[in-house]
């Protein structure tokens, strides 16, 4: 699921989160900003050796339901009153009692059962706790084991959030008068609140739904129509039958939508939108025609459903999510229009690729119990990675996944880090178990590091055993390690369940000898990585033990060799001691490097020639080593200075972020000008080799490249920069070509940043007539960006008022928090005193962003004592391991300024000296 927004907070600050799908929050937006209750969140990591846990039975599986009843298909009969914002329904549950049973327990939430029979017999008595989110049947009489029909007949509540069906107002293309759309989101547990259910996912069972809405309307749902009956205003719609599923993918849309479509391989293809947008999805219509088919062949096991619908939400929730046959995407991660830019285009290609992964790992499979969430998650954010980079290599998506591993590596070098694998015991737990950080991107970068460890044909055969044994069933991660095992001749669970099983993630010593000859010999330790820990903490962890699955290259040139680090003082040869050396070649590995000096000086004397997986790795090591103190600033930043010409992306991003980070911390200090100086002439070369304008032949790589050392420049005061940008502004005002898609955001960025009354007059008034909702998000957060304070509480009122359209909500939050990177104080104050309506497409996943992402996004808006007060007053008691890895995270971000800024003035002033 890829349920968090793509938060995003301006380059310059020192903040950079993505949160999924529920996954999907800098440069210019809120993105994947995405826990737990007492017990969720371990806390030091466990001892090695870790115990695997027992392949996937239902009688064990995790879970607050009874297993003597339980359900094999659902006939469901819905009808809505959207305008209401109520429904009714009727609905027959054929059951199985495994044993004679005299109760019937199940989950429902808000809803009024009546006429409740068991086969056609009154029950004796109904209760239903929306506490406890169960409904107790108890029957007139013991029935004795073997099929039974369950019929009732209910009545519910149709959300304004998220959570359940939900209604999402919206102003239709091209009018701007208003409309409605019905849509549901399920999961984790809010099937519940649509329909009386088994919301478990060890309940897999067939549903069969019935929807009665408006004649004009489209309905929509996980399988095709089979019936459709119009009464007047009124239509009766049918679908057929689904497979055996869990509850939290049942899907039904509703309203006046229409879709382009296409057949291929036994499948329909469709992609719904709001009327008037229908042809915005051809681009994605296209991709999944090529997603399946890359995918039918990778798992070995054809999509078995008959059609696959992508349908385009405006507004309501701020990502995706996997229904089978039936996804749901915010419209933004679906539709691509002639005012979309390539990032744009690249979002939506990797979202599907996600959504369709996830149409094998955990709809096909899906895990046993919320405590295996990374089997869907983790494996549809790496599937996704692999075809994004496998279908569009000028990309570099690969590289671009390096951002994302950093952001879970930040995260889980906390003491209050959690595992992979974390116990789930209610539905607050299996809500905040969906931590962008850990369960998806930590995930996928172990999945891609135990791929590479035993070979992509393995891994893939691997797989393929996976799916077959599990399909319409049910998985634990020891199912996984074991069909990975018989594929690999290797006892895999043994190797990998420390990566799932255990918090953090190891810092890998590597101290060399050299021998007469100049050939070396590597000797290597490991122990937990933590950015900061007090001596009490750091021991605490010393026991954390990992199996490290390291690729080791010698020399600029050499292959890579995997070494499996088991033991510490472990030795292996390694080329010359002339050589380059890295011990995370490709950048593929979960772990930190620490060479010694030596080979570090030999690294930074050859930074220019080394591969460029190998110089992000060296890159990011060092950096992450800095901010945790145990290596001096200008260790890395002599890096930084020997990548000279070299043009890769992901290599210049991360110095970019590493110096947007110093510059902000120098913010209001004395070392600022002098600082952002330095950068700039860091970036200076770079941006001048590209220039403005890109080349025929250049790669969507080059051209990021390109925009993000002139965004940069931009920020950090290049007078030269901002005086281009706004000469080409002026042009643009006049004619919208002059500037194209892919470029408009690095102008108006700095434009917007800039800007006096007169530009932000100028950029508002191109934001109000914009007709294409890709501009209204590109114009609206160029103004977010405004340093001014006057026109900064401007934004503040645009953002918090009647301007935007229904659908904007996301947008909303996207302006404040881009806000503040220039206004810390005042997108604080607009946040907390506004955080249910900037929070409202999150559902349920609003107390894990408010406990983990907010101390991470505010942590100098504010003195801390007072965010973490505000935080628990707004999230139920049992978040609290997630609030302490929040506020955590923001102490390191102070720790990390409070040494930063006195080591960059000592640095710049030194260099002085010498010059």
């Amino acid at each position: 699921m890829t349920r968090f927004p793509r938060i995003i907070a301006p380059k310059s600050s020192p903040f950079t989160m993505r949160m999924p799908c529920r996954r999907a929050l800098a440069a210019t937006a809120l993105t994947a900003a995405a826990v737990a209750a007492a017990g969720l969140v371990p806390g030091p990591a466990l001892a090695s050796p870790v115990a695997a846990e027992a392949p996937f039975s239902f009688d064990t599986a995790p879970g607050r339901l009874p297993k003597d009843v339980v359900p094999i298909d659902y006939s469901i009969a819905i009808v809505p009153d959207a305008g209401a914002r109520t429904l009714t329904g009727t609905e027959t549950v054929t059951l199985r009692f495994r044993s004679a049973a005299d109760k019937v327990i199940f989950n429902t939430l808000n809803l009024k059962l009546r006429q409740v029979r068991l086969d056609g017999k009154p029950v004796k008595r109904v209760q239903s706790d929306d506490d406890a989110q169960l409904t107790t049947v108890t029957l007139a009489a013991r029935a004795p084991a073997g099929l039974h029909r369950l019929t009732l007949a209910y009545s519910g509540v149709i959300q304004t959030q998220p959570q359940g069906m939900f209604a999402q107002p919206y102003s239709k293309p091209g009018s701007g008068t208003g409309g409605l759309l019905l849509s549901t989101q399920m999961e984790a547990t809010d099937a519940r609140r649509m329909f009386p259910c088994w919301d478990e996912p060890a309940f897999r069972a067939t549903f069969k739904l019935t929807v009665t809405v408006p004649a004009a309307w489209t309905t929509l749902s996980n399988m095709p129509v089979t019936k459709r009956i119009v009464h007047g205003a009124l239509a009766i719609t049918t679908f057929a039958r689904t497979p055996p599923m869990p509850s939290y993918l049942v899907e039904l849309t509703a309203g006046d939508l229409r879709s382009i479509g296409a057949q291929g391989g036994g499948v329909h293809f469709g992609v719904w939108a709001v009327r008037g947008r229908e042809a915005d999805g051809a681009y994605a219509l296209a991709n999944a025609q090529q997603i399946l088919a890359d995918y039918n062949d990778y798992f070995g096991y054809p999509y078995p459903l008959p059609k696959l619908d992508s349908i385009a939400i405006p507004g309501g929730f701020s990502g995706a999510m996997e229904n089978w046959g039936a996804i749901t995407y915010n419209d933004q991660l679906l539709l691509v229009s002639s005012a979309s830019s390539i990032a744009d285009r690249q979002e939506v290609y990797s979202t599907q690729a996600h959504e369709m992964a996830h149409q094998w790992n955990g709809d096909l499979v899906t895990m046993g119990w919320w405590d295996d969430l990374w089997l869907n998650e983790s494996f549809a954010s790496w599937r996704a990675a692999k075809e994004t980079d496998l279908r569009n290599p000028t990309w570099k998506w690969w590289e671009r996944q390096d951002a994302e591993k950093e952001s879970a590596m930040r995260a889980d070098a906390r003491v209050s880090s959690h595992a992979i694998q974390q116990h789930v015991t209610d539905e607050l737990q299996a809500s905040s178990a969906f931590d962008p950080t850990i369960t998806y991107h930590k995930g996928q970068a172990v999945l891609r590091m135990f791929e590479a460890y035993l070979g992509p044909d393995t891994f893939r055969d691997g797989i393929r055993r996976y799916m077959k044994a599990h399909a319409f069933g049910n998985a634990t991660t020891a199912d996984l390690w074991n069909a990975l095992s018989g594929a690999s001749g290797q006892d895999v669970g043994a190797i990998a369940a420390g990566w799932t099983e255990q918090a953090g993630f190891p810092l890998v010593s590597v101290t060399a000898r050299c021998d007469a000859e100049g050939k070396r010999t590597i000797v290597l330790s490991q122990r937990r990585f933590l950015l900061h820990a007090t001596d009490g903490a750091q021991s605490d962890t010393q026991a954390a033990n990992w199996k490290v699955p390291l690729q080791i290259r010698a020399g600029a040139q050499g292959v890579p060799q995997s070494v499996l680090l088991t033991q510490d003082a472990q030795t292996a040869s390694a080329g010359s001691c002339q050589d380059p050396l890295s011990a995370d070649a490709g950048a593929i590995g979960y772990y930190r490097v620490q060479y010694d000096a030596a080979t570090l000086a030999e690294n930074t004397r050859s930074f220019g020639t080394i591969p460029d997986g190998d110089r992000i790795a060296l890159l990011d090591d060092q950096w992450g080593l800095v901010e945790s103190g145990a290596a001096p600033l200008p260790t890395y930043l002599a890096l930084a200075a020997a990548m000279g010409g070299n043009l890769d992306t992901r290599a210049w991003e991360q110095i970019t972020g590493a110096l947007g980070t110093i510059e902000y911390d120098e913010r209001g200090s004395p070392g600022h000008e002098a600082f952002s100086a330095y950068a700039r002439s860091i970036l200076e070369p770079v941006a001048d080799r590209l220039g403005w304008d890109g080349k025929a032949d250049e790669t969507p790589d080059l051209q990021r490249l390109r925009r993000t050392v002139i965004g940069d420049l931009g920020a950090w005061g290049d007078q030269a920069v901002i005086a281009e940008a706004r000469r080409r502004f002026a042009s643009f005002l006049h004619d919208h070509n002059t500037i194209s898609a892919d470029d408009q955001d690095m102008v108006l960025s700095i434009v917007g940043r800039y800007a006096d009354a007169a530009t932000f007059e100028q950029l508002h008034a191109l934001a109000k007539h914009a007709n294409d909702e890709a501009e209204l998000k590109r114009f609206y957060l160029a103004l977010a960006q405004v340093r001014d304070p006057e026109l900064a509480a401007q934004v503040v009122q645009i953002a918090l008022g009647p301007e935007l359209p229904p659908q904007a909500v996301l947008l909303r939050a996207m302006m404040i928090f881009t806000l503040r990177g220039e206004h810390p104080q005042l997108a604080w104050t607009t946040f907390s005193d506004n955080a249910d309506k900037l929070l409202a497409s999150f559902g349920n996943l609003k107390p894990l962003f408010l406990a983990q992402f907010v101390p991470d996004v505010f942590w100098d808006s504010l003195p801390l004592d007072q965010l973490e007060a505000w935080i628990k007053a707004h999230v139920p008691p049992e978040m609290s391991p997630s609030v302490a890895k929040g506020m955590e995270g923001a102490r390191i971000r102070l720790f990390v300024k409070q040494s930063l800024v006195p080591a960059a003035d000592a640095y710049l002033a030194a260099k002085a000296t010498r010059a």
